[in-house]
């Protein structure tokens, strides 16, 4: 047995502890976000270890359940490897592959890719009941078809915004009208000298709408989008309100 399989299979005799934060990851992937065109055999992907010792990491793909493991995983992606030990500030290139059938050629597949990092064990600790510290990380995968209308620096201008209700009712309808994903990390209605939050961390599908509650607004407002591009990096833009 390769010290890799003994390496994995020690996990389920261990007491492990898992922490689903991207922030303690010491083994990190670049980017924030995977963008896999649908014309593309495959996508090299870069992991970097920042410790001093070595690790054992585990990768799979979901379609958007958090507590997805590797047994559960249901994507149509294969990463290669799956399984690997890292040793100390060291690197490594996955390879991601779609394996499913065809998905909508007009908008965005949205999926999740998880790296679990825990200590790679030495041999006396094999037999011992420990208890292990994991890290798990996640990170989004769109899927991009060729056929998608517009660019995705254009989300911003393909939204709309109308105000529905009033008083207490009172809502803002959302809009997506691009094939793109748009991932807000925030949307501020401009309301007078300050600006009033309305939503925070939202990802709206393609073709899709979501409401939010607001207060005192009225049509001729100004909504202050911040976007998320490609790169992960914030791209303000002000909408109109009708």
């Amino acid at each position: 047995m390769t010290c890799l399989k003994r390496l994995a299979l020690s996990v389920g005799l261990l007491i492990g502890v898992t922490l689903a934060q991207s922030a303690m990851a010491s083994v990190v992937m670049n980017g924030t976000r995977v963008i896999y065109p649908a014309d593309i055999r495959e996508k090299a992907l870069q992991l970097t270890s920042h410790d001093a010792y070595p690790n054992l990491v585990q990768i799979w793909v979901d379609k958007g359940d958090p507590t997805s493991t590797p047994q559960t995983a249901d994507a149509p992606f294969i990463a290669s490897p799956q399984i690997f030990r890292m040793n100390p500030k060291a690197g490594q290139i996955v390879r991601l592959v779609y394996t499913g059938k065809d998905l909508p050629q007009d908008r965005e597949s949205v999926f999740y890719i998880n790296f679990m990092q825990m200590p790679a064990l030495k041999a006396h600790d094999m037999e011992a009941n420990k208890l292990m510290l994991t890290v798990s990380s996640r990170m989004k995968i769109f899927y991009r078809p060729q056929n998608i209308r517009g660019t995705p620096e254009d989300i911003g201008k393909s939204m709309t915004f109308t105000l529905q209700g009033n008083g207490s009712n009172q809502r803002l309808s959302a809009e997506n009208n691009s094939g793109y994903h748009a991932v807000i990390r925030e949307a501020n209605l401009l309301v007078g000298a300050k600006p009033v939050n309305v939503a925070k961390a939202v990802m709206i599908p393609p073709f899709s709408k979501v409401q939010w509650p607001v207060k005192g607004a009225s049509a001729g407002n100004q909504l202050r989008l911040t976007l998320v591009n490609d790169y992960g990096a914030d791209v303000t833009t002000d909408q109109p309100v009708q």
